[in-house]
């Protein structure tokens, strides 16, 4: 009996592994589903996306020989955007290249000001119909192309270079039922905090170079090795030559095994600094990178930063932030011939302000006086606080489909409540 109970037990744990195995995909891979997500900064996102990936005859699964991305989704907070991406490592012998085109078209974007705290945030001002207020709203249009390549040195080491035309078209917000003309965005303007010849946005082209290291086993979602990049960034200004400037942009990652394949310790440093030049302030939140997989790559907070902060809630000319998580893989099953992942983990993530902009300015054009926008809040724009780290922590949980398809869902909230709010955010292809 007790020999036949152990040939049972061991015949089941015989079929749970061959059910957790991973089984290498070949050919064209694809996944068209529909956009729907809830994101507490932009609200419901509704569309379509697609992630196509193409592995050959299977000898480089996980990993991919060519990678396309279309997506497009419309958000109830007044927002949709269209986004195309592309990468190969097989297109050009010896040559990772990358492309992406993007079209956001934000009517009712966020702006807090600049430099986190030194700008007071008052909920009472949010965007809210019942009082007709929307103060820390505009309106942000965004056109970008852009395209990198990059080549083997020597081992995990590669040198890359790269090319991003930006246009930004910037304005005050125009929405029915709110109080027009009353918005943070003209208040700066009118104590020309943002410059009348850049009030309206701008058109660049940006070029960047540097080196990378890359020793993880899977690119999307590693369990183990390395990855680092540095790069300096040059962004010249089309327009004029005034807002031209020159940025130094590091970052790490590093991927730690406790388990194999079921525990995995996940952390990620970034630095990005401005060295030289006068960057305008639509750019401060742009997150320098070698390719645009999502949409979206600027605003600390959101789903792609600092998971708790109020997207956009800090805008300066340097940064330093990072990102610490367990990745705990407790279930792993075999689903009408594709492979599943549930991952959870819990996240800290951290961020520093390493260069202010502008504060000067604002020391004077904003110095507090009594005094009352509308009955019951005080005028106060600038009180001067600084916080040497601000940090959020929360939850994600991530379903992983044959280990390149990822949809994530996280939620967060910071330790300041000046910073952030609860944050509900879901993203697709996304592990940092």
């Amino acid at each position: 009996m007790r020999r036949a109970a152990l040939t049972g037990l061991l015949a089941v744990c015989s079929l749970l592994a061959q059910a957790q195995e991973e089984k290498p995909k070949t050919g064209w891979v694809f996944t068209p589903m529909p956009n729907i997500s809830y994101n507490s900064d932009v609200g419901l996102l509704l569309g379509a996306y697609s992630d196509f990936f193409y592995y050959g005859d299977g000898t480089v699964y996980p990993n991919f020989l060519h990678h396309t991305s279309i997506s497009a989704a419309f958000a109830t907070k007044g927002s949709w955007y269209v986004h195309g991406m592309f990468e190969s490592v097989a297109l050009i012998p010896g040559l990772r290249i990358s492309a992406s085109a993007t079209y956001r078209d934000a009517r009712v974007n966020i702006f807090y000001g600049f430099n986190g705290v030194a700008s007071p945030f008052h909920p009472e001002l949010e965007l809210n119909k019942d009082t007709r207020t929307a103060w820390y709203t505009n309106s942000r249009r965004l056109l970008r192309v852009a395209g990198a390549v990059q080549g083997k040195i020597t081992g995990h080491l590669h040198w890359m270079g790269g090319l991003v035309f930006r246009h930004v078209m910037m304005d005050d917000f125009s929405l029915k039922n709110y109080d027009s003309g009353k918005s943070l965005f003209l208040y700066y303007r009118q104590t020309d905090l943002i410059h009348e010849d850049e009030f309206k946005g701008g058109t660049s082209l940006e070029l960047k170079g540097g080196v990378t290291f890359d020793t993880r086993d899977v690119e999307l979602f590693p369990s183990k090795g390395m990855y680092g990049e540095l790069m300096l960034v040059g962004n010249g200004d089309l327009k004029q030559w005034r807002y031209s400037y020159l940025q130094l942009a590091a970052q790490w990652k590093h991927f730690v095994s406790i388990i194999p394949k079921w525990l995995i310790f996940a952390y990620h440093l970034g630095f990005q600094h401005t060295l030289a030049g006068e960057i305008p302030y639509y750019n401060l939140n742009e997150l320098a990178t070698i390719s645009y997989l999502y949409e979206e790559n600027c605003g600390f907070g959101s789903r792609y930063s600092i998971r708790g902060l109020r997207l956009n809630r800090v805008a300066a000319a340097g940064y330093a932030w990072a990102n610490f998580e367990m990745r705990v893989i407790p279930f792993k099953f075999n689903l009408f011939k594709q492979y599943f992942e549930i991952v959870f983990n819990p996240f800290l993530d951290l961020l520093s302000i390493t260069k202010t902009y502008r504060e000067e300015e604002m020391m004077y054009k904003l110095t507090p006086t009594p005094g009352e926008l509308q009955p019951g809040i005080p005028a106060m724009w600038y009180t001067g606080e600084k916080r040497p780290v601000m940090a959020t922590a929360g939850m994600g949980v991530k379903l992983q489909m044959n280990t390149n398809f990822i949809l994530s869902l996280d939620i967060g909230k910071g330790f300041d409540p000046q910073l952030s709010d609860l944050f509900i955010g879901m993203a697709t292809t996304y592990v940092f």
